[in-house]
């Protein structure tokens, strides 16, 4: 099965009986269920993966991402990774 169609069977047939409403304990339990993977796997400090807990921290992140972009269009045209396209 082809990427496309997993996609197509799986995301674009759901409907609103696969959503569920999150009350505050269990948008903390989803949260919590990130510190395994980034501050145990992948090294985040604990005060940077609470930090996350916030609105603030992902707004923030905002003002960076033209330096992301800049630095994606700058490894593509490194790589020649969009030449094929």
């Amino acid at each position: 099965m082809s990427a496309g169609e997993t996609f197509a069977g799986q995301m674009l047939a759901a409907a609103t009986d696969h959503l569920l409403e999150l009350d505050q304990h269990d948008k903390e339990r989803i949260f919590n269920l990130g510190y395994f993977t980034w501050v145990e796997q992948q090294g985040v400090d604990v005060a940077d993966f609470r930090a996350r807990k916030h609105q603030r921290f992902w707004r923030g992140l905002r003002e960076i991402v033209p330096a992301w972009d800049a630095m994606i269009e700058a490894f593509n045209a490194e790589t020649g990774a969009l030449a094929a396209w």
